[in-house]
Protein backbone atom coordinates (compact mmCIF):
# COMPACT_ATOMS: atom_id res chain seq x y z
CA UNK A 1 0.00 0.00 0.00
CA UNK A 2 2.58 2.32 0.91
CA UNK A 3 4.31 2.45 -2.72
CA UNK A 4 0.75 3.26 -4.09
CA UNK A 5 1.16 6.49 -2.04
CA UNK A 6 4.46 7.32 -3.13
CA UNK A 7 3.75 8.28 -6.86
CA UNK A 8 1.72 11.34 -6.35
CA UNK A 9 4.61 12.34 -4.75
CA UNK A 10 7.03 11.26 -7.54
CA UNK A 11 4.73 12.67 -10.33
CA UNK A 12 4.56 16.07 -8.55
CA UNK A 13 8.19 16.26 -8.41
CA UNK A 14 8.58 15.41 -12.08
CA UNK A 15 6.33 18.23 -12.87
CA UNK A 16 8.29 20.73 -10.78
CA UNK A 17 11.11 19.67 -12.58
CA UNK A 18 9.55 20.16 -15.68
CA UNK A 19 8.49 23.22 -15.49
CA UNK A 20 11.80 24.60 -13.27
CA UNK A 21 13.40 23.36 -16.99
CA UNK A 22 10.66 25.48 -19.16
CA UNK A 23 11.39 28.41 -16.93
CA UNK A 24 15.09 28.36 -17.05
CA UNK A 25 15.04 27.85 -21.27
CA UNK A 26 13.17 31.02 -21.16
CA UNK A 27 15.31 32.88 -19.47
CA UNK A 28 18.44 31.45 -21.20
CA UNK A 29 16.61 32.16 -24.39
CA UNK A 30 16.11 36.02 -23.80
CA UNK A 31 18.30 36.70 -21.09
CA UNK A 32 16.76 40.54 -20.84
CA UNK A 33 13.82 39.06 -19.39
CA UNK A 34 16.35 39.05 -15.91
CA UNK A 35 17.78 41.84 -14.39
CA UNK A 36 21.07 43.47 -15.17
CA UNK A 37 22.96 43.87 -18.11
CA UNK A 38 23.39 41.27 -20.54
CA UNK A 39 25.06 40.08 -24.15
CA UNK A 40 22.61 40.48 -26.85
CA UNK A 41 23.37 39.62 -30.11
CA UNK A 42 23.44 42.46 -33.09
CA UNK A 43 21.99 41.83 -36.52
CA UNK A 44 22.00 44.56 -39.57
CA UNK A 45 18.36 44.56 -40.97
CA UNK A 46 17.86 44.52 -44.77
CA UNK A 47 15.95 47.17 -45.45
CA UNK A 48 15.54 46.52 -49.30
CA UNK A 49 13.28 43.72 -48.58
CA UNK A 50 11.95 44.45 -44.44
CA UNK A 51 8.71 45.05 -44.93
CA UNK A 52 5.49 46.30 -42.87
CA UNK A 53 2.64 44.16 -42.70
CA UNK A 54 -1.39 44.47 -42.26
CA UNK A 55 -1.66 42.27 -39.74
CA UNK A 56 0.51 40.49 -37.24
CA UNK A 57 1.59 36.91 -38.73
CA UNK A 58 -0.56 33.72 -36.68
CA UNK A 59 -0.18 32.77 -33.37
CA UNK A 60 2.59 30.45 -34.09
CA UNK A 61 4.77 32.61 -36.35
CA UNK A 62 4.28 35.19 -33.48
CA UNK A 63 5.12 32.54 -30.63
CA UNK A 64 8.41 31.81 -32.60
CA UNK A 65 8.63 35.05 -33.33
CA UNK A 66 8.57 34.71 -37.42
CA UNK A 67 6.90 36.37 -40.13
CA UNK A 68 8.00 33.43 -42.40
CA UNK A 69 10.99 31.65 -42.89
CA UNK A 70 13.85 34.07 -43.11
CA UNK A 71 12.11 37.15 -41.37
CA UNK A 72 11.62 37.98 -37.90
CA UNK A 73 8.54 39.65 -36.29
CA UNK A 74 8.23 42.53 -34.17
CA UNK A 75 6.00 45.49 -33.32
CA UNK A 76 6.66 48.77 -32.62
CA UNK A 77 4.69 51.45 -32.15
CA UNK A 78 1.53 49.55 -33.26
CA UNK A 79 3.11 48.16 -37.02
CA UNK A 80 3.73 45.21 -37.87
CA UNK A 81 7.11 44.99 -39.03
CA UNK A 82 8.74 41.82 -41.14
CA UNK A 83 12.55 41.93 -40.67
CA UNK A 84 15.18 40.39 -42.76
CA UNK A 85 18.34 40.12 -40.77
CA UNK A 86 22.24 39.60 -41.90
CA UNK A 87 24.88 39.09 -39.23
CA UNK A 88 25.21 38.54 -36.57
CA UNK A 89 27.79 41.50 -36.51
CA UNK A 90 28.62 40.69 -32.83
CA UNK A 91 27.32 41.72 -29.40
CA UNK A 92 26.56 44.36 -26.77
CA UNK A 93 25.41 44.45 -23.52
CA UNK A 94 22.30 45.98 -22.81
CA UNK A 95 19.93 45.61 -19.71
CA UNK A 96 15.62 45.98 -20.12
CA UNK A 97 13.62 48.52 -17.66
CA UNK A 98 10.31 49.88 -17.85
CA UNK A 99 9.77 48.98 -21.61
CA UNK A 100 12.92 49.85 -22.50
CA UNK A 101 16.40 48.87 -23.69
CA UNK A 102 19.39 50.57 -21.81
CA UNK A 103 22.79 50.88 -23.48
CA UNK A 104 25.87 52.59 -22.06
CA UNK A 105 28.21 54.66 -24.00
CA UNK A 106 30.89 52.50 -24.33
CA UNK A 107 27.99 50.00 -26.08
CA UNK A 108 26.61 52.93 -27.78
CA UNK A 109 30.40 53.30 -29.78
CA UNK A 110 30.72 49.61 -30.31
CA UNK A 111 27.46 49.52 -32.06
CA UNK A 112 28.46 52.54 -34.24
CA UNK A 113 31.73 50.46 -35.24
CA UNK A 114 29.51 47.23 -35.90
CA UNK A 115 27.03 49.05 -37.98
CA UNK A 116 30.54 50.64 -39.94
CA UNK A 117 31.50 47.25 -40.24
CA UNK A 118 28.16 45.71 -42.19
CA UNK A 119 28.93 44.18 -45.15
CA UNK A 120 25.76 41.98 -45.38
CA UNK A 121 23.96 44.00 -47.48
CA UNK A 122 24.89 45.70 -50.51
CA UNK A 123 24.12 49.49 -49.14
CA UNK A 124 24.99 50.14 -46.04
CA UNK A 125 22.25 49.33 -42.92
CA UNK A 126 20.22 51.95 -41.45
CA UNK A 127 18.57 50.00 -38.98
CA UNK A 128 19.87 47.67 -36.45
CA UNK A 129 18.22 45.04 -34.34
CA UNK A 130 19.51 43.66 -31.01
CA UNK A 131 18.20 40.49 -30.56
CA UNK A 132 18.01 38.28 -28.00
CA UNK A 133 15.04 35.10 -27.90
CA UNK A 134 13.43 37.80 -30.56
CA UNK A 135 13.84 41.37 -31.45
CA UNK A 136 14.45 43.19 -28.99
CA UNK A 137 15.19 46.44 -29.62
CA UNK A 138 15.24 48.73 -33.10
CA UNK A 139 18.04 51.21 -33.19
CA UNK A 140 18.46 53.96 -36.18
CA UNK A 141 22.05 54.02 -37.18
CA UNK A 142 21.74 57.65 -37.05
CA UNK A 143 20.90 57.58 -33.40
CA UNK A 144 24.46 56.03 -32.53
CA UNK A 145 26.51 59.14 -33.68
CA UNK A 146 26.41 61.08 -29.81
CA UNK A 147 28.06 57.86 -28.76
CA UNK A 148 26.51 58.79 -24.80
CA UNK A 149 24.18 56.27 -22.91
CA UNK A 150 20.91 55.58 -24.71
CA UNK A 151 17.36 53.88 -24.34
CA UNK A 152 15.51 52.60 -26.52
CA UNK A 153 11.54 51.20 -26.67
CA UNK A 154 11.62 47.67 -25.98
CA UNK A 155 10.13 45.49 -28.98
Amino acid sequence: MAKHRRWPWVAGVIVLVAVAGAVAVVFIRDPLLLPGRHDVEVFAVNDEISSEVDKPPGWFGRTLGLCDADTRYAELDGRHLCLVLSGPLGTVRAARRDGKITLGADQVTKLRRLAARDTGTPRATTRLVLMAAKPAALIPVTDLATGSPMSVAAL
